[in-house]
């Protein structure tokens, strides 16, 4: 019973300490997303759609909030344990513990060291789920305008392909983990060949004992199982590199300036020289000055690429919020 009691507190620490705490932090973590994303300036939104921002704040942090609940502890749990016998194996008998260690660190150094690989995947899988969410959000955007243009049939058949080419690179995603995972593993099954070969010299020469022998196979045999666990979650964090990359370029992209204060007279919209630009040394507008009278229609007319929806954009994106002043 007093066994079934210890079981059960530790049990409630652990899931405390890291599921609670995980959620916790996850939830943190969306909101400060969304009000960084309310304080960006208007031309980090012409970089970024609705899908690809939608997909950071929620996928990318699905998976790290999975990564930290599940595959960090677990990964940390095998690697603590990893060392705890390592250490008793050194104090037995030194070259046989060598015989049987030198495998981890190759290992370890196997998935590690694919990591440029595994970002070069992770992009591509990140840019072909971006574009089927693209491609579902304008399917629902258009859709009455393809009904009407009898072009739903087609676009839809794009977005399939779209779907599949998703599929295709998530299975080429997680072949090439698998790949470095694997060869990993079989380093490690090394290991008992080594203490193997290692113990029949040293039993030859009269060094050992065939009981030493016995227990290092035996230790050996076990020692490998939660390594492999590990190597799977140490890959599993590898991959999580490209979601916390993409959450990073919205907190550390510069917030908007100017005045927050209200200066407002009434609800007219007033532009005073107003210059905006996409990227820097690139303006796309240039001592914009206008005024739009409250309770009257004002027209934006000019040519084709003249900038009328930039300034809409700026006008619908500044005057509502009341905070800030686009110059």
């Amino acid at each position: 019973m007093e066994k079934i009691n210890l079981m059960g507190v530790s049990g409630w620490f652990q899931y405390n300490g890291t599921y609670f705490t995980t959620y916790k932090e996850s939830g943190t973590r969306r909101l400060t997303l969304a009000e960084r994303l309310r304080k960006l300036p208007l031309s980090f939104f012409g970089k970024r759609d609705l899908a690809d921002l939608t997909s950071t704040i929620m996928a990318d942090c699905e998976v790290l909030e999975k990564d930290c609940s599940h595959f960090i502890p677990a990964l940390f749990g095998s690697l603590l344990s990893t060392v705890l016998i390592a250490l008793s194996l050194f104090a037995f008998d030194g070259r046989m513990a060598l015989a049987a260690l030198w495998v981890i660190p190759v290992s370890v150094a196997i998935v590690v060291g694919s990591y440029r690989v595994q970002d070069k995947v992770q992009a591509k899988t990140m840019a072909a789920k971006i574009a089927c969410a693209d491609g579902i959000q304008e399917y629902i955007e258009t859709l009455r305008d393809l009904k009407a243009g009898n072009a739903e049939q087609r676009y839809l058949s794009g977005l399939s392909a779209k779907i599949r080419a998703v599929e295709k690179q998530s299975i080429a995603a997680e072949l090439e983990t698998a790949l470095f995972v694997s060869s990993a593993s079989m380093v490690l099954k090394l290991g008992i060949a080594s203490v193997a070969l290692t113990g029949a010299v040293l039993l030859v020469q009269g060094s050992i004992d065939v009981l030493t022998l016995f227990l290092f196979l035996m230790a050996a045999s076990r020692m490998y199982d939660p390594m492999q666990g590990a190597l799977q979650n140490l890959a599993a964090v590898i991959a999580m590199r490209t979601n916390v990359g993409r959450m990073n370029e919205i907190l550390d992209a510069p917030l908007q300036t100017g005045s927050e204060q209200l200066t407002n007279q009434g609800c007219d919209i007033v532009f005073d020289h107003v210059g905006f630009a996409y990227h820097s040394g690139e303006r796309v507008l240039r001592d914009v000055s206008f005024t739009a009278k409250q309770g009257e229609v004002t027209a934006l007319v000019g040519p084709s690429g003249g900038g009328k929806t930039t300034v809409s954009r700026l006008a619908a994106w500044t005057f509502p919020r009341l905070t800030r002043k686009n110059s």
